[in-house]
């Protein structure tokens, strides 16, 4: 078994489904028409996660997505609703395979779960599909990714127009997906990104790819041997740093100082007014 084989295999940790592009387009243009509701989404991700499962495995798709109803914010979803998500389903599937030659696209079976049971939003979800929609592995070697990663590249504007989703909320999405572990990004120059998109890669979450967890989202540092050119004969020059320094508030604290011996000084002057009085008597005499 080479190599490549070996990354194919251990691509995604607990495994991953195969999933019809076609599918996937149609789920999110359902969702922007509003065919297509976080129930439509969870029942969508039950189904690929039932067809990953053994074909002698009894369980179902209400198992799948009420496993995790006890949780809080997790709604429970009725034998009617699914039955219903699951009939605007085969009509979008439908109508996008006509046609068209079918593509299978990896979506982790731990992505899978986590929308089937509610845990992620939907703007967390159609990120999540619009991310695996679109990744591909490296044609050539990339630099900035990791030997046998995947990524994909995409705009928010791409995502927006598919979607209907405002960028706002598309941001937001990707930033709670990279806290969670589900995705991640890696720096890019501004060039690329202005011309390429964004560049996404498997978040800590999912990855097997040695090095790929780690934080690349800022500019790579570049570690050199050669220490840096340094002149000690440079005279260090000091400058005079002024202190600020304000008339009136020195009078008013020169005020404030003398006020508070006024007793010792009034007692000084009557001290001394004695004593010339004494003087000028003795002198009289």
């Amino acid at each position: 078994m080479n190599k490549k084989h070996v990354v194919d295999a251990l691509e995604f940790r607990g495994g991953y489904a195969l999933v019809p592009a076609e599918a996937i387009e149609a789920v999110i243009a359902g969702y922007r028409s509003g065919l297509i509701n976080k129930d439509g989404l969870r029942v969508f991700a039950a189904r690929a996660e039932k067809s990953a499962l053994h074909a002698k495995s009894k369980v179902d798709l209400s198992r799948i997505l009420n496993s995790k109803a006890s949780l809080e914010g997790v709604k429970r979803l009725r034998l009617g609703v699914i039955q219903r998500a699951g009939e605007s389903l085969d009509l979008l599937v439908k109508a996008s395979q006509q046609g068209k030659k079918r593509r299978n696209k990896c979506i982790p079976r731990r992505v899978l779960r986590a929308i089937a049971q509610g845990k992620l939003s939907c703007s967390e979800s159609v990120v999540l599909l619009m991310y695996f929609l679109k990744r591909i592995t490296q044609v050539k070697a990339l630099k900035r990714l990791e030997e046998g990663e995947r990524y994909a590249r995409f705009t928010y504007g791409d995502l927006e127009e598919l979607s209907g989703m405002p960028r706002a909320n598309i941001s937001r999405a990707v930033g709670l997906l990279k806290s969670k572990g589900f995705l991640s990004t890696v720096w890019v120059v501004k060039p690329n990104e202005n011309q390429f998109g964004l560049l996404f890669v498997d978040g800590a979450a999912l990855t097997l790819i040695k090095g790929a967890p780690a934080d690349r989202e800022k500019a790579p540092v570049n570690k050199t041997t050669t220490p840096p050119a340094q002149n000690n004969n440079t005279p260090v020059i000091v400058l005079p740093t002024l202190i600020k320094s304000y008339p009136k508030r020195e009078i008013l604290k020169e005020r404030a100082v003398g006020s508070f011996d006024k007793f010792n000084d009034w007692k000084r002057i009557q001290q001394r007014g004695k004593q010339i009085r004494e003087t000028l008597d003795a002198q009289a005499a």
